[in-house]
Protein backbone atom coordinates (compact mmCIF):
# COMPACT_ATOMS: atom_id res chain seq x y z
CA UNK A 1 0.00 0.00 0.00
CA UNK A 2 1.26 3.14 -1.11
CA UNK A 3 -0.02 7.03 0.53
CA UNK A 4 0.64 10.48 0.12
CA UNK A 5 2.03 12.00 3.03
CA UNK A 6 3.19 15.57 4.10
CA UNK A 7 4.97 16.93 7.60
CA UNK A 8 6.66 19.82 8.49
CA UNK A 9 10.27 20.48 8.90
CA UNK A 10 12.18 22.79 11.67
CA UNK A 11 11.93 25.51 9.12
CA UNK A 12 7.68 25.28 9.15
CA UNK A 13 7.53 24.10 5.01
CA UNK A 14 5.64 21.27 4.33
CA UNK A 15 7.14 18.53 2.89
CA UNK A 16 5.64 15.76 0.57
CA UNK A 17 6.46 12.20 0.42
CA UNK A 18 4.77 8.61 -0.38
CA UNK A 19 4.73 5.88 2.32
CA UNK A 20 4.98 2.77 1.08
CA UNK A 21 3.14 0.27 3.80
CA UNK A 22 2.57 -3.57 3.83
CA UNK A 23 -0.27 -5.08 2.13
CA UNK A 24 -1.30 -6.62 5.33
CA UNK A 25 -0.64 -4.87 8.68
CA UNK A 26 -0.30 -7.84 10.45
CA UNK A 27 2.77 -8.07 8.85
CA UNK A 28 4.42 -4.68 9.64
CA UNK A 29 8.28 -5.12 11.12
CA UNK A 30 9.72 -3.10 13.89
CA UNK A 31 12.36 -1.38 11.37
CA UNK A 32 11.66 1.19 9.12
CA UNK A 33 13.25 2.71 6.14
CA UNK A 34 13.85 6.58 5.18
CA UNK A 35 15.04 6.51 1.87
CA UNK A 36 16.94 9.85 0.92
CA UNK A 37 16.95 11.46 -1.88
CA UNK A 38 20.69 11.96 -4.00
CA UNK A 39 21.69 15.54 -4.24
CA UNK A 40 18.39 17.42 -5.79
CA UNK A 41 16.82 14.57 -7.02
CA UNK A 42 12.40 13.96 -6.42
CA UNK A 43 11.64 11.56 -4.04
CA UNK A 44 11.47 8.75 -7.13
CA UNK A 45 15.52 9.03 -7.82
CA UNK A 46 17.81 7.69 -10.56
CA UNK A 47 15.63 5.31 -12.78
CA UNK A 48 13.08 5.28 -9.93
CA UNK A 49 15.32 4.04 -7.76
CA UNK A 50 13.64 5.37 -4.45
CA UNK A 51 10.62 3.81 -5.61
CA UNK A 52 12.14 0.14 -6.75
CA UNK A 53 13.64 0.22 -3.17
CA UNK A 54 10.65 1.26 -1.44
CA UNK A 55 8.39 -1.26 -3.19
CA UNK A 56 10.74 -4.40 -1.91
CA UNK A 57 10.93 -3.65 1.28
CA UNK A 58 6.86 -3.00 2.13
CA UNK A 59 6.49 -6.07 0.46
CA UNK A 60 9.33 -7.40 3.42
CA UNK A 61 7.11 -5.77 6.03
CA UNK A 62 9.34 -2.68 6.18
CA UNK A 63 7.64 0.45 6.12
CA UNK A 64 9.04 2.71 3.88
CA UNK A 65 9.11 6.59 3.55
CA UNK A 66 10.33 8.82 0.55
CA UNK A 67 10.06 12.48 0.38
CA UNK A 68 11.04 15.55 -1.40
CA UNK A 69 13.64 17.89 -0.09
CA UNK A 70 12.43 21.56 0.80
CA UNK A 71 12.25 23.39 -2.30
CA UNK A 72 12.64 20.19 -4.42
CA UNK A 73 9.77 17.90 -6.11
CA UNK A 74 6.20 19.19 -4.75
CA UNK A 75 7.92 20.18 -1.43
CA UNK A 76 7.36 23.69 0.24
CA UNK A 77 10.89 26.13 0.58
CA UNK A 78 13.79 27.23 -0.99
CA UNK A 79 16.68 24.96 -2.38
CA UNK A 80 18.90 27.69 -4.04
CA UNK A 81 21.69 28.31 -1.77
CA UNK A 82 23.85 30.08 -3.94
CA UNK A 83 24.40 31.45 -7.38
CA UNK A 84 25.71 28.09 -8.58
CA UNK A 85 24.66 24.44 -8.39
CA UNK A 86 27.99 23.97 -7.13
CA UNK A 87 26.86 25.80 -4.04
CA UNK A 88 23.48 23.71 -3.59
CA UNK A 89 25.97 20.51 -3.04
CA UNK A 90 28.34 22.78 -0.92
CA UNK A 91 25.01 23.09 0.96
CA UNK A 92 23.88 19.61 1.10
CA UNK A 93 27.54 17.95 1.44
CA UNK A 94 27.68 20.17 5.04
CA UNK A 95 24.72 18.45 6.06
CA UNK A 96 22.08 21.14 4.99
CA UNK A 97 18.81 18.82 3.87
CA UNK A 98 19.36 17.18 7.55
CA UNK A 99 16.79 19.05 9.40
CA UNK A 100 14.28 17.69 7.01
CA UNK A 101 15.78 14.02 7.38
CA UNK A 102 15.37 14.29 11.13
CA UNK A 103 11.49 15.50 10.68
CA UNK A 104 10.83 12.49 8.11
CA UNK A 105 11.85 10.11 10.86
CA UNK A 106 10.04 11.75 13.07
CA UNK A 107 7.23 11.43 11.48
CA UNK A 108 7.59 7.34 10.11
CA UNK A 109 7.94 6.72 13.64
CA UNK A 110 5.11 8.28 14.81
CA UNK A 111 2.99 7.26 11.89
CA UNK A 112 3.91 3.57 11.58
CA UNK A 113 5.07 3.20 15.43
CA UNK A 114 7.99 1.63 14.47
CA UNK A 115 10.99 1.47 16.92
CA UNK A 116 13.88 1.53 14.73
CA UNK A 117 15.24 3.26 11.85
CA UNK A 118 17.65 2.27 8.62
CA UNK A 119 18.25 5.55 6.88
CA UNK A 120 19.81 5.04 3.62
CA UNK A 121 21.01 7.02 0.54
CA UNK A 122 23.14 7.23 -2.02
CA UNK A 123 25.35 10.55 -3.15
CA UNK A 124 23.78 13.47 -1.15
CA UNK A 125 21.49 11.65 0.29
CA UNK A 126 23.99 9.14 2.52
CA UNK A 127 26.04 11.92 3.81
CA UNK A 128 22.17 13.30 4.64
CA UNK A 129 21.23 10.58 6.68
CA UNK A 130 24.62 10.30 8.53
CA UNK A 131 24.16 13.94 9.47
CA UNK A 132 20.71 13.44 10.73
CA UNK A 133 21.16 10.49 12.48
CA UNK A 134 23.38 12.49 14.87
CA UNK A 135 19.79 13.95 16.16
CA UNK A 136 17.68 11.16 15.79
CA UNK A 137 17.49 8.91 19.08
CA UNK A 138 16.25 5.30 17.11
CA UNK A 139 18.55 4.82 14.20
CA UNK A 140 19.79 1.39 14.19
CA UNK A 141 22.09 1.62 10.96
CA UNK A 142 22.51 3.15 7.51
CA UNK A 143 23.03 2.05 3.97
CA UNK A 144 25.62 4.35 3.01
CA UNK A 145 26.08 4.18 -0.98
CA UNK A 146 28.80 6.56 -3.26
CA UNK A 147 29.22 8.74 -0.19
CA UNK A 148 30.61 12.04 -0.90
CA UNK A 149 33.75 12.52 1.05
CA UNK A 150 35.37 15.94 -1.49
CA UNK A 151 33.68 19.31 -1.52
CA UNK A 152 34.55 22.05 -3.87
CA UNK A 153 36.91 24.64 -2.81
CA UNK A 154 34.49 27.53 -3.33
CA UNK A 155 31.75 25.48 -1.50
CA UNK A 156 33.94 24.85 1.80
CA UNK A 157 34.98 28.54 1.92
CA UNK A 158 31.80 29.65 1.61
CA UNK A 159 31.07 26.89 4.69
CA UNK A 160 34.52 28.42 6.72
CA UNK A 161 33.08 31.89 5.97
CA UNK A 162 29.55 31.00 7.99
CA UNK A 163 30.77 28.52 10.55
CA UNK A 164 33.99 30.26 11.92
CA UNK A 165 32.97 29.79 15.50
CA UNK A 166 32.63 26.56 15.46
CA UNK A 167 35.73 25.61 13.28
CA UNK A 168 37.67 27.62 15.87
CA UNK A 169 36.26 26.20 19.04
CA UNK A 170 36.69 22.25 17.43
CA UNK A 171 40.55 23.05 15.70
CA UNK A 172 42.25 25.65 17.41
CA UNK A 173 44.48 24.73 14.57
CA UNK A 174 42.36 26.71 12.07
CA UNK A 175 43.52 29.95 13.44
CA UNK A 176 45.53 30.89 10.62
CA UNK A 177 42.21 30.23 8.15
CA UNK A 178 39.75 32.18 10.40
CA UNK A 179 42.54 35.41 10.54
CA UNK A 180 42.66 35.24 6.61
CA UNK A 181 39.07 35.16 6.20
CA UNK A 182 39.32 38.49 8.12
CA UNK A 183 41.98 39.87 5.98
CA UNK A 184 40.21 39.11 3.05
CA UNK A 185 37.75 41.44 4.53
CA UNK A 186 39.95 44.39 4.02
CA UNK A 187 39.65 44.82 0.29
CA UNK A 188 35.27 43.98 1.11
CA UNK A 189 33.02 47.45 0.80
CA UNK A 190 30.23 45.98 2.82
CA UNK A 191 32.76 44.65 5.30
CA UNK A 192 34.04 48.30 5.70
CA UNK A 193 30.00 49.47 5.57
CA UNK A 194 29.18 47.21 8.54
CA UNK A 195 32.94 48.47 10.53
CA UNK A 196 31.42 51.47 10.28
CA UNK A 197 28.36 51.49 11.10
CA UNK A 198 29.16 49.61 14.25
CA UNK A 199 27.37 46.36 13.66
CA UNK A 200 30.87 44.46 13.08
CA UNK A 201 31.94 41.84 15.45
CA UNK A 202 35.44 41.03 15.81
CA UNK A 203 35.42 38.86 18.72
CA UNK A 204 35.93 35.59 16.85
CA UNK A 205 39.28 37.77 15.19
CA UNK A 206 40.27 38.33 18.88
CA UNK A 207 39.54 34.85 20.04
CA UNK A 208 41.44 33.38 17.02
CA UNK A 209 44.44 36.04 17.71
CA UNK A 210 44.56 34.94 21.40
CA UNK A 211 44.84 30.87 19.81
CA UNK A 212 47.62 31.93 17.76
CA UNK A 213 49.43 34.02 20.46
CA UNK A 214 49.34 30.97 22.94
CA UNK A 215 50.60 28.85 20.42
CA UNK A 216 53.66 31.51 19.88
CA UNK A 217 54.19 31.42 23.83
CA UNK A 218 54.10 27.47 23.81
CA UNK A 219 57.02 27.47 21.47
CA UNK A 220 59.16 30.20 23.96
CA UNK A 221 58.06 28.89 27.34
CA UNK A 222 59.79 24.98 27.39
CA UNK A 223 63.40 27.11 26.87
CA UNK A 224 62.80 29.15 30.09
CA UNK A 225 63.92 28.01 33.45
CA UNK A 226 61.11 25.87 35.24
CA UNK A 227 60.79 28.98 38.07
CA UNK A 228 60.42 31.58 35.21
CA UNK A 229 58.17 29.72 33.20
CA UNK A 230 55.80 29.56 36.03
CA UNK A 231 56.26 32.47 37.18
CA UNK A 232 54.77 33.62 33.08
CA UNK A 233 52.06 31.31 33.44
CA UNK A 234 50.69 32.36 36.69
CA UNK A 235 50.93 36.20 35.05
CA UNK A 236 49.24 35.14 31.95
CA UNK A 237 46.76 32.45 32.57
CA UNK A 238 43.40 34.45 32.21
CA UNK A 239 44.68 36.07 29.15
CA UNK A 240 45.97 33.07 27.56
CA UNK A 241 45.41 30.20 28.90
CA UNK A 242 46.60 26.81 27.37
CA UNK A 243 44.92 25.65 24.26
CA UNK A 244 43.12 21.78 24.37
CA UNK A 245 45.09 19.58 21.85
CA UNK A 246 43.32 18.92 18.97
CA UNK A 247 43.66 15.20 16.97
CA UNK A 248 46.06 15.58 13.95
CA UNK A 249 44.43 15.61 10.51
CA UNK A 250 43.90 12.85 8.47
CA UNK A 251 46.31 12.37 5.26
CA UNK A 252 45.77 12.07 1.85
CA UNK A 253 46.94 10.57 -0.79
CA UNK A 254 49.04 13.64 -2.51
CA UNK A 255 48.65 12.22 -6.31
CA UNK A 256 45.12 12.04 -5.48
CA UNK A 257 44.85 15.22 -3.69
CA UNK A 258 46.51 17.07 -6.42
CA UNK A 259 44.19 15.30 -9.18
CA UNK A 260 40.99 16.58 -7.19
CA UNK A 261 42.27 19.91 -6.40
CA UNK A 262 42.45 20.75 -10.23
CA UNK A 263 38.92 19.77 -10.76
CA UNK A 264 38.61 22.27 -7.69
CA UNK A 265 37.67 19.55 -5.38
CA UNK A 266 38.73 19.22 -1.37
CA UNK A 267 38.67 16.62 1.43
CA UNK A 268 35.24 17.27 3.66
CA UNK A 269 36.28 17.08 6.67
CA UNK A 270 32.66 16.96 7.98
CA UNK A 271 32.00 13.66 7.12
CA UNK A 272 34.81 12.12 8.74
CA UNK A 273 33.38 14.21 12.29
CA UNK A 274 29.68 12.83 11.28
CA UNK A 275 30.67 9.25 11.08
CA UNK A 276 32.55 9.21 14.38
CA UNK A 277 29.40 10.42 16.05
CA UNK A 278 27.61 7.55 14.14
CA UNK A 279 29.58 5.25 15.63
CA UNK A 280 29.98 6.44 18.76
CA UNK A 281 25.78 6.32 19.19
CA UNK A 282 26.57 2.65 18.27
CA UNK A 283 25.21 2.58 14.51
CA UNK A 284 26.08 -0.21 12.45
CA UNK A 285 26.78 1.35 8.80
CA UNK A 286 26.68 -0.51 5.37
CA UNK A 287 29.14 1.29 2.48
CA UNK A 288 28.17 0.39 -1.20
CA UNK A 289 30.77 1.85 -3.32
CA UNK A 290 30.27 1.85 -6.80
CA UNK A 291 33.96 0.79 -9.00
CA UNK A 292 34.06 4.09 -10.61
CA UNK A 293 34.16 5.70 -7.24
CA UNK A 294 35.96 3.29 -4.80
CA UNK A 295 39.29 4.76 -5.24
CA UNK A 296 38.22 8.33 -4.51
CA UNK A 297 36.18 7.10 -1.49
CA UNK A 298 39.39 5.14 -0.17
CA UNK A 299 42.03 7.92 -0.81
CA UNK A 300 39.73 10.37 0.85
CA UNK A 301 38.35 8.45 3.48
CA UNK A 302 38.42 5.02 3.76
CA UNK A 303 42.23 4.89 4.29
CA UNK A 304 41.61 7.09 7.39
CA UNK A 305 38.76 6.75 8.54
CA UNK A 306 38.78 3.14 8.59
CA UNK A 307 41.91 2.58 8.83
CA UNK A 308 42.41 -0.02 6.23
CA UNK A 309 41.99 -3.04 8.34
CA UNK A 310 38.92 -5.28 7.49
CA UNK A 311 38.78 -7.14 11.31
CA UNK A 312 38.45 -3.78 12.54
CA UNK A 313 36.16 -2.20 10.09
CA UNK A 314 33.67 -5.11 11.63
CA UNK A 315 33.76 -5.49 15.05
CA UNK A 316 32.54 -1.98 14.78
CA UNK A 317 29.69 -2.97 12.60
CA UNK A 318 31.38 -1.48 9.82
CA UNK A 319 30.96 -3.22 6.18
CA UNK A 320 32.39 -2.11 2.66
CA UNK A 321 31.62 -3.88 -0.66
CA UNK A 322 32.46 -2.83 -3.99
CA UNK A 323 30.18 -3.34 -7.12
CA UNK A 324 32.42 -4.17 -10.15
CA UNK A 325 31.74 -2.22 -13.46
CA UNK A 326 29.30 0.06 -12.10
CA UNK A 327 28.57 3.67 -12.52
CA UNK A 328 27.88 6.51 -10.10
CA UNK A 329 23.96 5.95 -10.17
CA UNK A 330 23.86 2.05 -10.20
CA UNK A 331 21.79 1.82 -13.54
CA UNK A 332 22.96 -1.23 -14.68
CA UNK A 333 21.17 -4.72 -13.60
CA UNK A 334 23.88 -6.36 -11.89
CA UNK A 335 24.50 -2.96 -10.09
CA UNK A 336 20.77 -2.84 -8.52
CA UNK A 337 20.90 -6.47 -7.36
CA UNK A 338 23.94 -5.63 -5.29
CA UNK A 339 22.53 -3.00 -4.22
CA UNK A 340 19.33 -4.37 -2.76
CA UNK A 341 21.14 -6.94 -1.40
CA UNK A 342 23.23 -4.67 0.92
CA UNK A 343 19.42 -2.90 1.72
CA UNK A 344 17.56 -6.04 2.62
CA UNK A 345 20.63 -7.24 4.71
CA UNK A 346 21.02 -4.24 6.76
CA UNK A 347 17.00 -4.51 7.49
CA UNK A 348 17.20 -7.53 8.15
CA UNK A 349 19.77 -6.82 10.83
CA UNK A 350 17.68 -4.55 12.60
CA UNK A 351 14.42 -6.26 12.43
Amino acid sequence: MEKAVRFTNEKGHTLHGILHLPDDPATMRSVGMLWLSAGQKVRQGAWRMNVTIARRLAAMGIPTLRFDYRGIGDSEGEAHHGEMVMDLYGFIQSGGFSGDAVAAGQFLTAETGVKSLVLGGLCGGAITGLFAATALPNVFGHVVVDLPVTISSSARQRYLENHAAELLRSRPGETDTVIALYLKKLTDAEAWRRLLSGKSDYSLLMEAARIKSRAQLDRVLPRLPAQARAAVERLLHGVLPPVEPESPPTPVDPALAAQMQVAGEVKNDLVEEVFQQVLSRGQRVRFVNSSSYHPTFMGYFGNTALHGNEARWRSSGIELSVVPETNHIFSLEHSQRALFEAVESMVTQAA
